[in-house]
């Protein structure tokens, strides 16, 4: 969501009506010359027109005579560049080059950004933290009681000499398959919520990707590393408690 808004975060430097076609080409290549920028885009008089019909409508427009409208350079940044700072910097050395009637870029938007991505990572952080530890907690109650149901053949196949290897691996098996389960139904769950909300949000300007196959299986190793380590260290403590071993 926070690089939906960035992508839109563009400067919009509006140009005088005079402008000709050697004045346009030398203010271009002055302002490619300005660290940050990463493409620009020539809205012409007509061009804008068209735009705005398409926003608001034709019979704004019939209200003039004339087009009023003025022809643009629209500025596309690299991401790193596109902070308030940085971009008011920019916006000075580009006001003080010839032809250049106004300049604008969502400011507004930036400051949602600024304000809230630290806030919003923070939150991220807590909320993994405590499913770390729910998950591993889960998983290893879970496997605890598996272990007291199957005290008894487990304190036989001790008596007849099995390694702790030998008594480890079955649960450690049933918390793979745990993790395994959990990671495909947040999948689901995660795609389930992805598709709810581009349902229901689709015609708004915000887009919202589908994360990525590769974060996909991200998700389902993890809950295979959780289940395992909720599962080891369940069978451990009993191993350690219970069969005294190390």
């Amino acid at each position: 969501m926070i690089d939906s808004i960035k992508e839109k975060v563009e400067i919009e430097v509006f140009l005088d009506d005079d402008i000709s076609v050697t004045e346009l080409d030398e203010l271009k290549e002055k302002i490619k010359t300005i660290g940050g920028v990463k493409k620009i885009t020539y809205i012409s008089k007509e061009k804008a027109a068209e735009i705005f019909e398409k926003e608001f409508g034709k019979d704004m427009l019939e209200i003039f005579e004339v087009n009023p409208l003025p022809a643009s350079l629209k500025i596309n940044l690299y991401d790193e560049y596109k902070s308030i700072d940085r971009i008011n910097k920019i916006k000075k050395q580009i006001a003080g080059f010839p032809k250049v009637q106004d300049i604008i870029y969502p400011e507004k938007n930036l400051e949602i950004i600024e304000k809230n991505t630290s806030g919003i990572l923070f939150l991220n952080l807590v909320i993994l933290i405590i499913i770390t530890i729910s998950s591993i907690f889960l998983v290893s109650n879970t496997i605890r009681l598996v272990i007291s149901s199957k005290r008894k053949i487990i304190e036989t196949l001790t008596l007849l000499g099995a390694t702790k290897f030998f008594i480890r691996t079955p649960f450690i098996i049933e918390g793979f398959i745990q993790g395994f389960l959990g990671g495909l139904l947040s999948v689901a769950l995660l795609y389930f919520l992805y598709v709810y909300f581009t349902s229901r949000f689709g015609q708004n300007e915000l887009r919202l990707d589908f994360i990525g196959s590769q974060y996909l299986i991200y998700l389902i190793l993890i809950g295979i590393f959780l289940g395992i380590l909720g599962s080891a260290i369940s069978v451990r403590r009993y191993l350690k408690t219970h069969l005294h071993y190390k």
